[in-house]
């Protein structure tokens, strides 16, 4: 799966677990001042506002050409019985006027609803060509090695995980697991909800003032070095234009091995 490393997180927009219009022209605003900009990965859920983000991010992504924008949206943890899974998909699709999904994901695991049955949906939904590459988030490397089981030919492609400069809990077996098996890592709240925006971290702050970058570019560029993806918040156009200087520039080996 060919996925860019630099992307656009949807979280807020339209609100967070009710709906809440207020932001919705501004978020349409943002999401096409950074395709403009060239960013071309966007991360959305059904969850999120309760579908509206995928309202705005299908409202936004019109105009454009739908091949050059690469979509990951998720099914919720309630929605993961086979006809369940089947239905959400149907309404991310309507909801983002799209015919398709670049990366499908299973949003977080639920053990009251057999992985078997989420996984065979998600194959068909690969199968139907809805879901041009299926995936998981929050799975550890025992549910990561379950749900590849109850697979009969797809491959999971991704795991979305919380990944940081201070969350690293993850590098200890998921990243490895993931990079042995040929599986992508995509890493949410990579600015630790924008805690590493601020140059509170001696390190980062260290490191920022070397490149003339600021510490939230090189926290950024940290996580693509290790060829992880990054889905920033886009919370404004000035973020987006802050987050954008975390490329196009390399943190040198020495730097890289004291992180």
């Amino acid at each position: 799966m060919d996925i860019p490393l630099f992307g656009m997180g949807t979280w807020g927009m339209g609100g967070k677990f009710e709906k809440d219009p207020s932001n919705f022209d501004e978020s349409i605003k943002i999401l096409r001042s950074g395709l403009d900009m060239g960013i071309k990965l966007i991360d959305v859920a059904e969850i999120y506002g309760q579908g509206l983000t995928e309202e705005i991010v299908g409202e936004a992504i019109s105009g454009y050409d739908r091949k050059d924008i690469f979509i990951i949206s998720k099914v919720w943890k309630t929605n993961l019985r086979y006809g369940d899974v089947l239905k959400a998909m149907q309404g991310s699709l309507k909801r983002l006027k799209t015919d398709y999904i670049d990366l499908y994901l299973v949003h977080w695991p639920n053990d009251e609803i057999p992985l078997s049955e989420t996984m065979r949906a998600m194959e068909h939904l690969a199968d139907e060509g809805l879901a041009r590459n299926i995936g998981v988030s929050n799975f550890s490397v025992e549910l990561l090695k379950e749900a590849q089981s109850h697979l009969n030919h797809s491959k999971i492609a991704a795991n979305q995980i919380e990944y940081s400069f201070v969350e690293r809990s993850a590098e200890k077996d998921i990243i490895p697991y993931c990079r042995a098996n040929g599986l992508k890592v995509i890493a949410y709240r990579p600015l630790a909800r924008g805690i590493l925006a601020e140059s509170q971290n001696k390190k980062l702050a260290e490191l920022a003032e070397k490149y003339d970058k600021t510490p939230a570019q090189v926290a950024l560029n940290w996580i693509i070095s290790q060829d992880i993806a990054v889905i920033p918040k886009a919370g404004s156009i000035a973020h987006l234009q802050e987050n954008l200087g975390a490329l196009g520039w390399k943190l040198d080996e020495n730097d890289l091995i004291a992180l």
